[in-house]
């Protein structure tokens, strides 16, 4: 016996106690009870605890080295009402006892595994050493939804996948003819039909002798972890697929590209880039711009600082040297900031263009459209010049040949009053020409201000000012649309187009219809005449300037119209066609933008 205080301290014990426990009463003193091999077992509260907390005796059976003991711990009365002193008595057991109690304890810890093997979500077997099912646990039941007669042998081959069951069949053979531990993957039937991965594991469970008692076996459904896995497998060969793709697409690229880190760095270049500042792609690892070329102007690191800091795109142009070259350079470049998923700025993404070529292209575009005004002042000047210089003695020529003709009238024979005609036809004919080399060179070149305009008012005009003469008609169709465009241009070209029809139909009742169509952005308008029509490879030929197909003394003409209404047309962004055969007329048509097109 011995007796410990309030605290749990041994303060006085029988020799036989420390005899039991292997040691002399002077060293057990003042030693706690959890200090002590009686309370060894730590899946429990010690004895002494459960007595002083309970007020009444307590008791438990344990092996001490090769005695079988039963300790009872019994509370003291305590006079001041606090925690008690505690007797603990140990009684050796007699071999009767022993069996029984060991029994007890077995079946405890039976009953302990049998619930666990039992209510687990995990499917667990028993197989005999001959490799015969023995049993199988509740949840393969549940699972399967086979019934007990699962356990006649080779009855669970129907809940393993046919293409996994060869190589479970010849593993577990195997590992039966060798008595070792087997593992596997395979695809269990549930009971809804449906084929879930399990790992499955076995052992062999010897007795003292090392013969196999039996064999236990459990497996697990690793389903999700299988589909996460082939998720995750998946995901990664996109991810690659789509990395390589992405770095075909950097390098191939032909505009320069450069990733920068969060101190401005190159991390990456594409071999445009690298060819572009004239070093190669491993000289720009590690440095930032401003190391690599200090002279550029606006310099892009202070903008790449700028986009990092703010995390927004910059698009700006650079002017300098690279390594590439001596020359000035320019370059035209779009910054953005890199960002992660959480949005954080990890760095600065760069694309750029030399626009070198194409600067230089611009300051010779510009220089040469000086030029071209001034040269289409100068030629406007010196047509008006020589036009007036030319058309002054043609009037003096047609005055003076009219005024023989009045002084000469009664003497002059017919042969001579034709030939005067004929050189008063051709001064005419001379001034007609100098007015028409006139319009063709301002005509696409003279610009007003686009005014909204009644189409069929402005056809009505036109008609008046060229008066045919009946039985030729014109006829224009009722629906006209009102245009936004520039009235002297549109006037003009269908003023020579009208008047062309009239002059070459060579019949007095000539018709000229004119008609239009909505082409969507652009009016498409015809004018079609009742002449001997044009042939086909004439089509071309007639739109050139001085271009007549008929003799100029048969049908008086300078050949200058067509050419005026074409550049016309085309100065505005439309275009001219003809549709014509011999015997059969022809229609002229133009294409007129709805939208003046912009100077």
């Amino acid at each position: 016996m011995a007796i410990f205080d309030a605290s749990g301290r041994l303060i006085e014990c029988s020799a036989n106690f420390a005899r039991m426990l292997g040691e002399s009463p002077q060293k057990l003193l003042g030693r706690a009870y959890e200090e002590l091999p009686l309370c060894a077992d730590s899946s429990t509260p010690p004895l002494l605890r459960q007595a002083q907390e309970t007020g009444s005796p307590t008791s438990r059976n344990l092996v001490l080295g090769e005695a079988s003991l039963r300790v009872v711990a019994q509370p003291l009365l305590s006079r001041d009402g606090g925690s008690p002193r505690v007797a603990v008595t140990l009684m050796t057991l007699d071999q009767e006892q022993v069996p029984r109690e060991r029994l007890r304890q077995i079946e405890a810890e039976l009953i302990r595994y049998r619930s666990l093997f039992e209510n687990l979500p995990l499917i667990f077997w028993i197989v005999r050493p001959n490799g015969v099912p023995d049993h199988f646990n509740r949840f393969w039941y549940e699972f399967t939804g086979l019934s007990q007669s699962s356990l006649e042998p080779g009855a669970w081959h129907q809940v393993i996948h046919p293409e996994d069951l060869p190589d479970i069949n010849r593993r577990w053979l195997q590992a039966l003819e060798a008595g070792e531990s087997y593992e596997f993957e395979c695809r269990y039937r549930r009971h809804d039909g449906a084929w879930l991965w399990h790992r499955a594991r076995g052992f062999p469970l010897r007795d003292a002798e090392g013969r196999v008692l039996c064999w236990l076996g459990c497996s697990i459904d690793i389903q999700e972890i299988r589909s996460a896995l082939e998720r995750a497998e998946k995901e990664r060969r996109d991810s690659e697929q789509v990395r390589a793709a992405l770095n075909t697409f950097f390098d191939a690229v032909p505009a320069a590209m450069g990733l920068f880190d969060e101190k401005l760095r190159y991390i990456r270049i594409n071999r445009s880039l690298a060819e572009m500042n004239g070093l190669p792609e491993e000289a720009h690892l590690g440095h930032t711009p401003r190391e690599l070329f200090p002279q550029l102007e606006p310099h892009p690191e202070d903008l790449f600082r700028q986009v990092f800091d703010s995390g927004k795109t910059v698009t700006f142009e650079s002017t300098g040297k690279s390594h590439a070259s001596d020359e000035i350079s320019t370059w035209l470049a779009s910054t953005a900031p890199v960002l992660g998923s959480d949005g954080s700025r990890l760095g600065v993404a760069m694309v750029a263009l030399d626009i070198s070529q194409r600067k230089r292209a611009e300051a010779e575009r510009d220089r040469l459209i000086v030029a071209l005004e001034r040269s289409n002042r100068e030629l406007d000047q010196f047509a008006y010049v020589a036009s007036h210089d030319l058309k002054a003695p043609l009037r003096g020529i047609a005055n003076l040949a009219q005024w023989i003709s009045d002084d000469l009238k009664d003497v002059m024979p017919e042969e001579t009053r034709g030939q005067m005609r004929l050189l008063t036809g051709r001064v005419h004919r001379m001034e007609a020409l100098i007015n028409g080399i006139l319009a063709y060179s301002r005509a696409g070149r003279t610009n007003s201000e686009p005014e909204t305009i009644d189409v069929g008012a402005l056809l009505t005009e036109t008609i008046e000012l060229l008066s045919p003469k009946p039985p030729a008609a014109i006829q224009v169709e009722s629906r006209m649309p009102q245009l936004l465009a520039e009235r002297v241009p549109l006037q003009q070209v269908f003023l020579n187009l009208m008047s062309n029809a009239l002059k070459h139909a060579q019949r007095p009742d000539a018709l000229v219809r004119v008609r239009c169509a909505d082409q969507g952005e652009a009016w498409e308008f015809a004018i079609a005449d009742n002449g001997p029509g044009i042939a086909p490879e004439y089509h071309e030929r007639i739109w050139g300037i001085f271009q007549t197909l008929r003799a100029r003394d048969e049908v008086e003409g300078t050949g200058i119209g067509l050419s005026v209404v074409k550049k016309i047309v085309e100065a505005r962004g439309g275009s001219v066609r003809v549709e014509s055969a011999v015997g059969q007329g022809a229609t002229f048509f133009f294409i007129w933008p709805k939208t003046p097109p912009k100077r």
